[in-house]
């Protein structure tokens, strides 16, 4: 606005009156403009006086404010300058543009702001220094969150845009270093300033995610991989299954050692939103990472098994976990066997009772003695943790047998009282015999029973001038004894009554199958007589003493099948031969048999 007025006499114009008070405080006025001297600053004042009084006062109100965070202080290259700009001579006061030299204006935000404004038309070498410089400056508060989300995050889309998305422009080396420079810019806003706004970052950011698993080039794809997490809470399970995991995969396959480890332990943070195919895809890559050639990868996959197995299925976890532990127990890397036995532990919940004692603890217990003694130590921790699962196991074992021998000892008690009950002959049931050795008993007592003859009745040999034999009459056996347990007296008793008949004079036994030594022929028939002597019967009162009244003939006469026979309507029966029966000496028979 002229100072004149509109007819060319001295003065302000009547315009310039009225809102001078109003578009400039009076601390902010110069003193000609205070005490209208318009004559002064028309005649001899250069234009850029009145302002350059005001910008001064300006200036030092912000440095000496008490939220300038100077102090109260204005720099001392200011004080002088400010100093001239706020001199009451107009002519004396200095132009502005030389201020902009002062080292006070030459700041990191000076030159950001300066440079967002002209990056356009910036050298690509000098837009890409100036993005790797932008991570310090916005970690370091000079440029705001408006500034970072309005400004530098339209920039950072467009370059994505131009370069990751062409293959032709990727092709060139200095389109890939700007993409290598945007990606952890782009991240490090996403993560301070859009994750707290879920719809900027769907608008800005979810987008821009298939286009940099597009990109095939190393360095793009380790940028993204330790940004992982910042997608994992900002997608949603969909896109983490579809855009994320399926491009990622090619990362387990990678000639580069370092890629590879890098993803796998990116892919922790997907594994609860993964859908059962992509986790059974997963375990096939866990699979093959574990005879990497790289000893760390191995150590970094037994670890991503242990702490992966609750996400898995059960036939998942059954196929990988026991069989992965104990493939890195044997690994020479002393690090993967450690981990392994950590991992051991922090499963256990996983594994039987019966895989413990069989396939975990054999792989476990030769680490007791490893070279290295971090090993040894797990080792000692891992088989001291199994054992008192084992052990408590094994006393639930113990019970839950004992509660069944219980029961079924019960029940076959109860069936011996009735049976004892009906019975007008007969014991009372031992209730101590059981278990093994009541059956044992049991058996040896119903062997000890002769077996009957086809009739139902013994005969008799006849004598021995050859009259025909002749049958008795059938003998009552004794009632069946109760075998709950035996002793030498049972048998002793029993064998008594059964084979000492009342008539010895011409009877046999049929444990006495010797041929007797007077037989001196080669054979004999049916007819024969059975070659025994009257001597025979003088150890009848002794059952143990029979077994060795007649002596085997070593030489001579054939043994033959030697049993009782009979005539019965013309047909001639021959009984099985009994087996040789050694007599037992004396001091055997006191050898503990009374003790069962």
């Amino acid at each position: 606005t002229p100072l004149g007025i509109a007819d060319g006499s001295g003065g302000p114009t009547p315009h310039f009156r009225k809102y001078d008070g109003a578009v400039c405080p009076p601390d902010y006025r110069s003193p000609e403009r205070v005490s209208q001297r318009y004559d002064t600053l028309q005649q001899s004042a250069p234009v850029h006086s009145i302002d350059c009084y005001s910008l001064a006062v300006l200036i030092e109100y912000i440095y000496t404010h008490p939220s300038s965070g100077t102090n109260g202080q204005v720099p001392t290259p200011l004080k002088k300058a400010l100093m001239r700009m706020k001199n009451d001579a107009p002519k004396l006061r200095p132009r502005l543009q030389p201020l902009l030299k002062c080292p006070v204006f030459d700041n990191p935000y000076v030159k950001a702001q300066i440079f967002l404004d002209e990056v356009v038309s910036k050298p690509a070498e000098e837009k890409i220094i100036f993005l790797q410089s932008l991570p310090d400056v916005l970690n370091r508060g000079v440029l705001n969150e408006n500034v970072a989300i309005y400004k530098i995050l339209p920039l950072l889309v467009m370059g994505l845009r131009a370069s990751a998305g062409n293959e032709a422009a990727m092709s060139q080396d200095v389109n890939r270093r700007e993409v290598l420079a945007i990606v952890p810019l782009l991240f490090q806003i996403a993560e301070s300033y859009l994750a707290k706004t879920p719809e900027l970052f769907q608008r800005h950011v979810t987008p821009l995610v298939p286009l940099l698993f597009a990109v095939n080039d190393r360095g793009v794809r380790g940028s993204i991989l330790q940004k992982i997490s910042i997608l994992e809470s900002q997608l949603d399970k969909s896109s983490l299954n579809s855009h994320v995991f399926e491009p990622m995969c090619s990362g387990f396959t990678d000639s580069s050692g370092p890629l590879r480890e890098l993803t796998l332990k990116s892919t922790i943070v997907l594994v609860p939103k993964l859908n059962h195919a992509n986790l059974e895809k997963l375990v096939r890559y866990l699979v093959r990472l574990q005879a990497d050639p790289e000893a760390s990868i191995r150590t970094n996959t037994v670890i991503f098994i242990g702490k992966v197995a609750p996400h898995l299925t059960e036939n998942s976890r059954q196929k990988l976990i026991l069989p992965a532990f104990t493939r890195s127990m044997k690994d020479p890397f002393t690090p993967c066997r450690l981990s392994a036995l950590r991992a051991v532990i922090a499963c256990k919940e996983y594994f039987s009772q019966k895989d413990i004692a069989e396939q975990v603890l054999p792989c476990v217990i030769p680490h007791t003695l490893d070279g290295a003694n971090d090993v040894r130590t797990e080792a000692f921790n891992v088989v001291d943790t199994f054992l008192v699962n084992l052990r408590e196991e094994s006393k639930r074992m113990a019970k839950d047998e004992a509660d069944r021998l219980s029961a079924a000892t019960c029940g076959i008690g109860a069936n011996e009282n009735s049976a004892a009950g009906a019975s007008s002959v007969g014991e009372a049931p031992n209730s101590s015999g059981s278990g093994y050795l009541s059956g044992i008993s049991s058996w040896m007592a119903s062997s000890a029973e002769p077996t009957a003859t086809a009739s139902g009745q013994r005969t008799t040999s006849s004598s021995s001038n050859g009259m025909a034999a002749q049958t008795t009459a059938p003998q009552p056996g004794p009632a069946a004894p109760k075998f709950s347990s035996l002793t030498l007296s049972d048998a002793q008793a029993a064998s008594s009554s059964r084979y000492n008949t009342a008539d010895d004079s011409g009877g046999w036994s049929d444990d006495d199958d010797i041929i007797s030594p007077q037989n001196k022929s080669s054979g004999w028939d049916d007819d024969d007589d059975m070659g025994l002597s009257p001597g025979n019967t003088k150890n009848n009162d002794d059952f143990f003493a029979s077994f060795d009244s007649n002596k085997a003939k070593q030489g001579g006469g054939r043994v033959g099948s030697l049993g009782a026979t009979r005539k019965t309507g013309g047909m001639q029966l021959k009984g099985k031969a009994k087996p040789a029966v050694k007599k037992l000496p004396a001091s055997d028979l006191l050898d503990g048999w009374d003790d069962f």
